[in-house]
């Protein structure tokens, strides 16, 4: 095998193909093989030959029986891979190509195999001629005669420089990024400590603030603001959860739990919530699983409690449900479904990505942490966590864990049911009212005066709601506004008699500020039962509902007359305020204040806007209705006097009254009262400025 043989061009004819192959032992061992057995460098002439000089890849062959294994063939991709050409390399050791750089444990272990006789595959520096340096990955392997002699090594060479030089960048990327991470959730839970430490004072405080004697407005504040920390401490417990799973320090416990228990936790807690909105809260838990199960029941009972508060949160009507069930794989599967607004497919992709809200409504409620957080915990626990839904008929959410069960620990109840939420109900005080009114204020009043009692209710913000909701579901008494969007409440009345069966015969009220004569007939006519005028005083409003849910048959309502205004109204009745505040219970005036003021002060804007005196009429009969509500008695006689006019078909008379209207409004706004702590921050003020 001489390097002149070797490294000419071979212009000989090519021996068939079947008398020339490379065969490789179980080993990795590769020799030369002829038609005669014999070993001899021949065996690379032809199309063997060629193939080797057309390799993209450097190939040397190095010769062991010659002093120092010289190298005695190379391809020319070695030439290209190293800018050496042959008459530079033939003869010579391949540890021309080493030098500073070069790894010295790598060439240790590349002697090591060749010492051996073993194939090896490593990397390491290199150097071109003209001194640049470039990462060698080398395959060797020694070629072998059939009796076994070592005849040559034949080593393949790649440069790796630009793949080895991603890795180190990939690698220092993902290393910045696990500390920057790192860094965040040290800060995050830092920061959350910090602030967590000096709230729970806060807290505190307001507890026992609450604990002294306060007049309502002053209770008010301070249940606000005991609400309002609340809801901040749940941020920031959020926020230290989620910086403990990142940093990989919230541990996850395994211990015997009550299923039950757990869920009766779960459910009382919501419960008030659930009460508030008149939704149905309830649990079924199958029988197949046993009373007791071995897992971290604080984490299990907190992925729940996130999942059936956003349940209740985002559920108007109708009803959440918890549902525990065995699964085939031993698993435990846990599902909560409820009949809410439903999440639309372009918002589940980031549902469970932290900071996320789907709200397709746009409200921003919460932080956005919480099913992150549950999918994190969920996870850590062994399980996984999905979402089905369908937008307007509600949503699932459902996860699976591999929790062991408990043996002779019994079985769960079938169906939990939360503790009852402490109320003051009216004697016998019972039933589920549907309150068709478009005016949110009204429609908050009238709501919180209700449930206090003990009522159910459900809300329809027009005509068409309340109808489809009464052909839909049982109710027992329907509260019924006349002027309605979208559909009046004489043709929602006609549309719910049409209804087949009992459905069809519900009790029908109406509630509206529309007293004059004939009104009442009217209402009869389209079918209703009776007839409430506004401003509704609680003691009314509670005694005709009963009257209407016990009374079978129903008698005819008769409808309370108008007083007859004064000559010069007051711009705020303080008993018809006081009133209110009783009925909707402490802490609640100033938010409805809000919604009042901001209601009227945009229905203002839009009568100023108008020229249609049957819009203004409409838009006057709401403000005159609103306005007696909360007492705001020369607003309600200016909205009457105005839809009087526009009945009449006066045009000088209701463009005056509307000419005086926002002046009005904005003094019976200000005529409210103002916070206490206002007040007071402005007498020290003026008391400074002396």
């Amino acid at each position: 095998m001489s390097p002149s043989k070797l490294s000419s061009p071979m212009t000989s004819r090519a021996p068939p193909l079947e008398v020339t192959r490379i065969i490789r032992d179980v080993g990795g061992n590769a020799y030369l093989e002829g038609s005669d057995g014999a070993v001899s460098a021949a065996g690379l002439n032809g199309v063997l030959a060629l193939a080797i000089a057309a390799a993209p890849t450097g190939i040397t062959v190095a010769d062991p029986s010659l002093p120092d294994c010289p190298l005695v063939f190379i391809n020319p991709a070695f030439t290209q891979l190293t800018g050496y050409p042959p008459e530079e390399v033939l003869g010579r050791n391949c540890r021309f190509l080493q030098g500073r750089g070069t790894e010295k444990e790598s060439i240790r272990t590349l002697r090591l195999a060749i010492a051996a006789g073993k194939p090896i595959t490593l990397e390491f520096t290199n150097h071109r001629k003209d001194g640049r340096r470039f990462v060698n990955e080398l395959r060797m392997a020694p070629v072998l005669d059939e009796q076994g002699q070592l005849v040559a090594y034949i080593g393949i060479q790649h440069d790796v420089t630009a793949r080895k030089k991603a890795e180190r960048e990939a690698t220092k990327a993902r290393r910045a990024a696990e500390r920057a991470n790192q860094e965040k959730s040290d800060f995050l839970a830092f920061m959350s400590h910090e602030v967590r430490t000096p709230l729970h004072g806060v807290m505190g405080t307001l507890a026992l603030l609450l604990d002294t004697a306060l007049d309502a407005e002053q209770r008010a504040y301070a249940e606000t603001a005991q609400r309002c920390g609340a809801t901040l401490l749940h941020t920031v417990n959020e926020l230290l959860d989620l910086s403990r799973i990142e940093a990989g320090k919230l541990g996850i416990h395994a211990d015997p739990f009550s299923l039950a228990d757990i869920v009766k936790d779960v459910l009382d807690l919501l419960a008030p919530a659930a009460a508030e909105k008149g939704i149905e809260l309830s649990a079924s838990l199958d029988h197949l699983l046993p009373g007791q199960l071995i897992g971290d029941p604080s984490r299990i009972r907190q992925v729940l409690i996130n999942l059936v508060d956003n349940a209740v949160k985002f559920t108007h009507r109708g009803s959440v449900e918890l549902r525990i069930a065995a699964l085939p794989d031993g698993h435990v599967g846990f599902a909560v479904t409820d009949t809410g607004i439903g999440i639309p497919p372009r918002l589940r992709a980031s549902l469970f990505t932290r900071f996320a809200q789907a709200d397709p409504a746009g409200e921003q409620i919460g932080s956005g942490l919480g099913l992150a957080i549950c999918k994190r915990l969920v996870a850590l626990m062994g399980g996984q966590i999905a979402v089905d839904s369908t937008q307007g008929r509600g949503s699932t959410f459902f996860f699976d864990l591999p929790l062991a069960h408990v043996p002779e620990s019994g079985t769960p109840p079938p169906r939990i049911a939360p503790r009852p939420v402490l109320v003051q109900p009216l004697a016998g005080a019972h039933g589920r009212i549907l309150l068709a009114e478009d005016g949110k204020a009204n429609q908050l009043v009238a709501a919180a005066i209700l449930r206090k009692a003990g009522y159910t209710v459900e809300l329809a913000r027009d005509g068409a709601e309340a109808a489809a909701a009464a052909e839909s579901s049982d109710y027992d008494l329907i509260l019924m506004d006349i002027r309605m969007p979208l559909m009046d409440g004489y043709a929602a009345t006609r549309a719910i008699r049409a209804v087949p069966g009992p459905r069809g015969r519900v009790p029908i009220i109406a509630m509206t500020a529309s007293v004059m004569p004939g009104d009442s007939e009217r209402c009869t006519a389209a079918g209703m039962d009776g007839h409430l005028p506004k401003p509704l005083g609680k003691a009314e409003l509670l005694a005709a509902v009963q009257r209407v849910l016990d009374a079978r048959p129903r008698r005819p309502r008769v409808a309370i007359p108008e007083a007859e205004p004064g000559a010069t109204a007051p711009l705020l009745d303080r008993e018809t305020l006081e009133e209110l505040r009783a009925a909707v219970g402490p802490g609640r005036l100033p938010r409805l204040i809000s919604v009042f003021t901001a209601e009227t002060k945009e229905r203002v804007r839009r009568m100023h806007a108008l020229t249609d005196p049957h819009r203004i009429e409409d838009e006057a009969h709401s403000l005159k209705a609103a306005a007696a509500t909360f007492g705001a008695t020369a607003l309600r006689d200016a909205a009457r006097a105005l839809e009087a006019a526009c009945q009449s078909g006066d045009p000088a008379g209701w463009r005056r009254i509307l000419d005086i209207l926002p002046g009005l409004a904005d003094r019976s706004i200000a005529a409210f009262p103002q916070p206490r702590n206002e007040a007071r921050a402005k007498q020290e003020r003026d008391q400074k400025g002396r």
